[in-house]
């Protein structure tokens, strides 16, 4: 007797109800430009704000398909959009909205608290920082999140309620073979964005000051926040400032894609069984409203009606000190390249994508893992493969064989785990990629026939959205420039799964038996921040101990906000809100 799997729900989602970022980053679908734009409420014109969303709400894009989104490549609901419109508030801008406090009492302590609050649990103070008041805003915030600290809910004017984000693209098959018409079409989804925000200052105009923009991001205290995908010879890549390629192994989970195609998404990014098949994980882990991965169903605040189908997330302005990373990397890549009995000049570009590897846990140029590929020569062989596949594919469109071949080279760059390398000699056990996904790293039965696959990584998944900020007129190689990642966590519980990675996994290494090493890419970086990297077991060469490493990412600001359904977002404008 086959046993029902509790948490896939038992219909399909309702993607009318549910926001358009929550399901599917919009970078991944020909979105290359976002605007994130905050806004406060006038908690004494809550009307006029309540107006201001009714408006509004015809804009708002929902998780419905339309042509091109991979999630669904076979349906078409809705026309595609120039320009994504997504809504989401903090816990103060509920409560300037008037909502009731059965209802605003239910809501989760993180999130009532807001992200400042709890910088020194997230580990958001740079080591020159400790010094720092704890219950301050933390030095090099962004002005705009300089009242974001504070645990009273009376009004400020600097305070942020609500998150307006605006994505704009083009649809991919507009684009020319030979990429001729790239540069008109990126024009186009500008321009897009430019209205798109002009009709935004318009709606908040109207409202006479229910609804006002927030300014202060950068040091230009600009009223707004740019993000757009790093751009190389062939357009929008998925690369970041550092030069990593970003944007694997998002979470997969019941419900997200059709049933028809859900398996096999699912392999590599869903959950690992005791059986090593892979499977979706539990909707509830990234919707409200539906059972998680321990048969509960979280978010059940009054009425019920008001958070189904919503979620929270985690705004983060991640700077980069590109100057920093660039000189470390140049100086350790030479000793590395000594190390490995390389000549430090002419072999240092093959030492330094080492390197980045070792950190990431993914080669740079464009994120084979190193479980798949662990030396330079592993990964050149899978990359003079690929490449042949593709020619074969280019010569013969029909070739079924390499077609065939091509999806399972591409599903390499996710379906992998780490039982076969403990120690860490392909992958460091401390590399980025380890961290904020263990797979099966941490079942304590592995070895046994009990395997408990991902189990215990199954409530620490969390969805990536987001894009770098700062472009190649400002994104100069020092640590002053104005660049870096927004990078928004999405998940149903910001304490059990975005903070616990945040803290526990990046900011010590006690769960992977490295002591107090962070993360060599987002943890904070003291004078003995290093990472060690094991030598290929079939050599006589000890370890490399990478040192040193500097403190190369920052925290410029952010909150945590609730994305709410379409049917929240009614509720809220209308102000019936109800808990009874």
């Amino acid at each position: 007797m086959s046993s029902v799997d509790l948490t896939a729900p038992r219909r399909g989602l309702n993607l009318a109800d549910i926001q358009g970022n929550v399901l599917l980053p919009y970078g991944k679908q020909g979105f290359p430009y976002a605007r994130y734009v905050f806004l406060r409420v006038d908690p004494h014109k809550e009307e006029g704000a309540r107006k201001f969303l009714t408006l509004l709400l015809p804009k708002i894009t929902s998780a419905l398909p339309w042509d091109s989104k991979i999630a669904f490549p076979d349906e078409v609901l809705e026309p595609r959009p120039a320009v994504a419109w997504n809504l989401a508030f903090t816990f103060r801008g509920l409560y300037a909205l008037g909502l009731p406090t059965t209802t605003l009492r239910a809501m989760p302590a993180e999130f009532i608290d807001g992200m400042a609050a709890r910088a020194h649990i997230l580990g958001d103070r740079p080591e020159r920082d400790r010094g720092e008041e704890q219950a301050a805003v933390p030095p090099h915030w962004d002005a705009i999140w300089r009242h974001a600290a504070t645990r009273t809910c009376e009004p400020s004017a600097g305070q942020v309620h609500m998150l307006l984000s605006l994505n704009a693209g083009f649809d991919p098959k507009r684009l020319a073979p030979d990429r001729a018409n790239l540069s008109s079409l990126l024009a186009e989804a500008r321009a897009s964005l430019e209205a798109a925000y002009a009709d935004l200052v318009g709606r908040c105009e109207a409202t006479g000051g229910a609804v006002q923009i927030v300014p202060g991001h950068g040091p230009d205290r600009l009223p707004y926040q740019d993000a757009a995908a790093v751009c190389d010879a062939n357009g929008p890549s998925k690369r970041e400032h550092f030069g990593f390629a970003d944007g694997f192994g998002d979470p997969v989970f019941h419900g997200q894609y059709p049933a028809g195609v859900i398996a096999e998404r699912a392999i590599g990014q869903g959950k690992l069984k005791p059986d090593q098949t892979w499977a979706p994980l539990a909707t509830g882990e990234f919707l409200l409203g539906y059972v998680d991965e321990a048969q509960e169903i979280p978010g059940q605040t009054y009425p019920f009606e008001f958070t189904r189908n919503g979620t929270f997330m985690a705004y983060r302005k991640l700077h980069e000190n590109l100057g920093a990373f660039d000189r470390w990397v140049e100086t350790t890549a030479r000793a590395l390249a000594r190390h490995l009995g390389l000549d430090p000049d002419a072999d240092l570009p093959r030492a330094r994508q080492t390197l980045m590897a070792k950190l990431a846990g993914r080669w740079p140029d464009d994120g084979v893992p190193l479980s798949v590929a662990p030396t330079w020569d592993a990964y050149q062989a899978f990359r003079q493969h690929e490449a042949a596949v593709e020619a074969r594919l280019k010569a013969d469109p029909d070739d079924r064989a390499a077609a065939a071949e091509k999806a399972a080279i591409r599903r390499q760059y996710v379906d992998f785990t780490f039982a076969d390398d403990l120690a860490g000699h392909k992958c460091p056990v401390a590399a980025h990629l380890r961290r904020v996904n263990p797979r099966d790293a941490l079942d304590p039965k592995l070895g046994t026939r009990d395997r408990m696959g991902s189990a215990l990584n199954n409530r620490r998944r969390i969805l990536r959205r987001g894009l770098p900020y700062g472009g190649p007129d400002n994104a100069t190689r020092d640590d002053a420039g104005e660049h870096g990642i927004i990078f928004m966590a999405i998940c149903a519980s910001l304490f059990r799964q975005f903070e616990f990675v945040q803290q526990q996994w990046l900011q010590y290494g006690l769960d992977f038996n490295v002591g107090n090493d962070t993360c060599p890419l987002l943890g904070n970086h003291g004078p003995d921040a290093k990472i060690v990297i094991p030598a290929d077991p079939g050599s006589d060469r000890p370890p490399f101990i990478a040192a040193r490493i500097p403190q190369l990412v920052e925290v410029r600001g952010g909150d945590y906000f609730f994305i709410p359904s379409l049917t929240g977002l009614r509720m809220l404008a209308l102000g019936i809100v109800d808990p009874t």
